[in-house]
């Protein structure tokens, strides 16, 4: 079944193709000018007749009748409401001023409202209707006309008309509804297995992280910590110890990044390979969390350990202790930390490397710049001599930008542009979260 595209800028919502004819009718049935011109149109025929009955009754009260006529056609405006109430008012005034008035002219307002109870209506409804209205029109009918021959024909002859016409606009409208009732569900079930699938992918993901990079961060630290002491020099026990520190916290992060892919995460059982026995539960990182402001002088640690030299300077106040500024300091130290990473892999030949943090009324103002020259072309993933380099670019970028503008803020990176210097230069502009006190 083929689909109507939505209009631009709008949700896409699967649709039954309409003709001409189709947008026609839904147009007749909920517009509003129809509504009104169809109670005026009934309103001036009314006049009409009342006009040409003045001839025929000299002495009829005219201006009575008006208001009489004027407001069962007004009545109209109610048929899409209440299109019972209006069917039983109008086929009780018709069939009253049939039996009893100078003159007939009625009808063609309960037919009116006949038509709306018909395409509108309750099954209950529309028996209900239709019986009131036939028995409202033939009876004064047959009392007025009988015994000629085909005295009820053109009465007769309208109700199965308006019969007809309405029942054909019913069954259109509720099978163009079933088709979109149809296609709304097939829709639903794609993106029910979209969302499977995304979720299978995600568990996949998860397991290969778990199991490939947490093995070989595993394997790290178990042989760091077997050489601890054998290094025979104190840097080489410093940097024994600081590849077990990075392991330990790079598998940290591994676990957080698995729990956040897998729908109900849960203590691993291999979990002591990065808390030592006796530490609870309540000293280890939160699914799905990450460190903060108070981790930032760690970053700057490791960054020296490799010989740069690392400086933090901070302007302005930060965000009082709460959930919303931790919530900041959670962004920011991710952005920092994937900039010192990018000037440990690709600033060849950095010597400093600084980080300026910039809180002002409504933002925290993040530059981190370096006096390096940038990775060479053919060491993609920045580590000399790696025979396994990837050949396309990495991601962190992209994907730290499109975390920041998550939080309303932006990103961009480059060399400096200023004259004389080298380097290269990210900076970050991230809001505070709404609610943060200052």
């Amino acid at each position: 079944m083929s689909r109507v595209p939505a209009a631009p800028g709008s949700a896409h919502v699967s649709r039954v193709p309409r003709t001409l004819l189709d947008r026609v009718a839904q147009w007749w049935r909920t517009s509003t000018l129809t509504l009104w011109a169809v109670a005026g149109a009934a309103g001036l025929f009314q006049l009409m007749v009342l006009n040409v009955a003045s001839y025929t009754y000299p002495h009829l009260p005219l201006r009575g009748w008006v208001i009489v006529a004027l407001l069962l056609a007004g009545s109209l405006l109610a048929r899409r409401r209440w299109p019972l109430a209006v069917v039983v008012v109008t086929s009780l005034a018709s069939a009253a001023v049939d039996l009893w008035g100078p003159f007939g002219g009625l009808f063609l307002l309960s037919m009116l409202a006949l038509y709306a109870l018909l395409v509108t209506a309750s099954t209950r409804d529309r028996l209900i209707g239709f019986s009131i209205c036939a028995l409202c029109d033939l009876i004064p009918a047959a009392l007025a006309k009988w015994p000629q021959e085909g005295a009820l024909s053109p009465e007769i002859v309208a109700l199965v008309f308006v019969l007809a016409v309405a029942s054909i606009s019913r069954s259109r409208r509720e099978a163009l509804e079933h088709g979109d009732a149809q296609l709304a569900a097939h829709s639903a079930e794609q993106r029910l297995v979209a969302q499977r699938d995304a979720a299978r992918h995600q568990a996949r993901v998860a397991a290969e992280l778990h199991d490939s990079v947490g093995h070989a961060l595993t394997a790290i630290i178990a042989l760091s910590e077997g050489m601890q002491g054998a290094g025979g020099s104190p840097q080489t026990d410093e940097a024994i110890d600081m590849m077990n520190a990075l392991a330990r916290e790079g598998l940290a992060d591994t676990r957080r990044a698995v729990a956040s892919l897998q729908a109900a995460p849960g203590p691993s059982p291999d979990d002591a390979a990065v808390y030592p026995a006796g530490l609870g539960t309540e000293h280890r990182p939160t699914p799905g969390g990450a460190p903060g402001w108070d981790r930032l002088t760690d970053l700057l640690t490791t960054v020296r350990a490799t010989g740069i030299s690392a400086a933090l300077t901070e302007t302005g106040r930060r965000p009082l202790d709460t959930s919303s500024s931790r919530v900041l300091g959670e962004i920011v130290y991710v952005v920092v930390r994937e900039a010192l990473t990018n000037v440990m892999r690709h600033a060849e030949g950095a010597t400093r490397v600084v980080v300026s943090l910039d809180h002002d009324q409504s933002a925290t103002r993040i530059t981190v710049s370096d006096d390096g020259r940038g990775a060479q072309p053919d060491r993609a993933d920045g580590f000399p001599g790696s025979s396994q380099a990837p050949a396309a670019a990495g991601h962190g970028l992209a994907n730290l930008a499109a975390a920041v503008d998550e939080h309303g803020g932006t990103l961009s990176a480059g060399p400096a542009t200023d004259e004389g210097v080298s380097g290269w230069v990210l900076h970050a502009l991230v809001p505070f979260p709404e609610g943060a006190p200052r």
